[in-house]
């Protein structure tokens, strides 16, 4: 379609929707600047790392030439600047990035170990006692948000904070304004501090085997399994489910309005699938975002926590954060697609044994090989790690595009086996069993670069459509799977 960002005007929303193209056609128009103007003032708003992404999320014509970037982003901007990213394409750059680039200097950034293996944050050391655990945290709802690597908007209160990124015309800002339902100051402290405490415990299987410590604890807990389990006892509802929706790398965008306020720019990243339509046309989706959602409750106190491979520099647990888009990650109308049924009781224990030890093998991997941003892309996206769980976990994979390729399987199946060598006996027999079905998950996930055989097309054609919104603005997505009522609940 000639504007895969295009918006159904139709779709009921809480806030006022623009599409991307349109909002930059206004903002050119309205500032009286050339494209070649606006893009110029882009690329002094690209130095800064949190928007990168812009440079996939633009669309097609209003992307930046190579000459017109920064030298060390010219390379692949050559790439991609006649066309959407594919599946095939982001597989190559996956596996020939971390040997075209130089490694990273051991240390700087901190290893995926050192990260993993932190036992403070927010300048704080880790609480080790349930009491200090809860010191301070606030009652509040679950946040209903997407995960954003490296790009938190909500670290202020949005409909507060003040433009970060300088003005390109007519109120075309890359933040979210004027929106609300993001958590408290308090309450993202206290889920990055939950995140880091899970993280920890895991990183306590780099102590075991021949050079066995003491492990670190909190409330006599020295892993995931007897913490988790401890808050069921203590009467904690805690539930995991594996979940999908738009990815916009973390990025919002709204247009100011005059007497009309702020208009929010709904942003993702559309893709080739290879795959044709009943008329030989190519498919298009949009890119989604996946993790392991694990929500604890206990009364009115919620905490809200992620899992998975992203560009933080770590394969773990991260907080759930983010600004409540409703139109991209609200819990609640279809614009997130939960997958399969909730882990609980047992079968929550035993994901958090997988997510150690997948967390063990992906950032061991990461270190070995000094990769940049923890492995990012190479060891996997976050949506290869959402497919590994459900593969082992289930026996089954619902998510598209799965770019885990073959060297890098390999790799992480050698050292998988190689730990599991190394720490023998003194691991418990929950991880050993971890380890196991991880092994077994590398082997059967999916691999989507491409598709020969109507078994392999139709089961990417069905994962494709069950990751996807059941409710969306973007008329792309509702192409494949017709939107249900923001009103209707997704989840339970």
């Amino acid at each position: 379609m000639s504007n895969p960002l295009a918006l159904d005007p139709s779709w009921p929303s809480s806030v006022p929707l623009l599409d991307l193209d349109s909002a930059l056609e206004q903002t050119m128009f309205q500032g009286g600047l050339t494209r070649e103007e606006l893009l110029r003032r882009l690329v002094a708003d690209v130095q800064k790392p949190g928007l990168m992404p812009l440079l996939w999320l633009l669309p097609k014509r209003w992307k930046l030439a190579p000459a017109q970037l920064p030298i060390h982003l010219q390379g692949l901007a050559g790439i991609v600047e006649r066309g959407l990213l594919s599946p095939l394409l982001l597989a190559a750059l996956a596996d020939d990035l971390p040997h075209l680039l130089p490694p990273t200097q051991p240390g700087i950034p901190a290893s995926s170990l050192g990260l993993w293996q932190r036992d403070s944050i927010d300048n704080a050391a880790l609480p080790t006692t349930l009491e200090s655990w809860l010191a301070g945290s606030v009652q509040t709802d679950l946040p209903t948000d997407q995960p954003s690597p490296k790009t938190d908007e909500s670290s202020s209160n949005p409909a507060q904070a003040k433009p970060k990124t300088s003005q390109l015309a007519g109120g075309l800002v890359w933040q979210n304004m004027d929106l609300h339902g993001a958590p408290t100051p308090q309450q993202q402290r206290q889920n990055r501090r939950s995140a880091q405490i899970l993280n920890r415990l895991g990183a306590n299987l780099l102590g075991q085997g021949a050079h066995s410590q003491a492990p670190w604890q909190i409330e006599g807990c020295g892993s995931s399994r007897q913490w988790i389990a401890l808050l069921q006892d203590q009467g904690w509802q805690v539930r995991g489910q594996l979940r999908a929706s738009v990815a916009s790398f973390g990025l919002g965008a709204s247009l100011q309005v005059d007497g009309q306020g702020w208009t929010q720019v709904p942003l993702a990243l559309p893709m080739r699938t290879g795959l044709l339509d009943a008329h030989g046309n190519e498919q298009q989706t949009l890119l989604p975002h996946s993790c392991l959602e694990l929500e604890l409750r206990h009364g009115t106190t919620s905490i809200a926590l992620q899992y998975y491979q992203g560009t933080e520099g770590l394969c773990g647990w991260e907080a759930l954060n983010d600004l409540d888009r409703p139109w991209q990650n609200n819990r609640h109308n279809g614009t997130v697609r939960y997958l399969g049924e909730p882990f609980l009781s047992d079968q929550l224990l035993a994901v958090l044994d997988l997510c150690d030890w997948m967390a063990l093998v992906h950032n061991d991997q990461s270190t070995s090989m000094q990769l940049r941003r923890g492995g990012y892309g190479s060891l996997g996206f976050c949506i290869d790690t959402s497919a590994l769980l459900q593969q082992a976990m289930t026996g089954q994979c619902d998510l598209y595009p799965v770019l885990l390729g073959g060297v890098w399987r390999e790799r992480l199946l050698r050292s998988s086996a190689h730990l599991l060598e190394q720490l023998g006996p003194g691991l418990s027999t929950t991880h050993q069993q971890a380890a196991g079905r991880y092994a077994e998950a590398v082997a059967q996930i999916p691999l989507d670069v491409s598709h020969q055989g109507s078994a392999s097309i139709n089961g990417a054609q069905r994962r494709l459509r069950a990751c996807l919104p059941s409710s969306s603005p973007f008329e792309l997505v509702q192409q494949w799977n017709p939107p249900k009522s923001p009103e209707s609940p997704e989840s339970p």
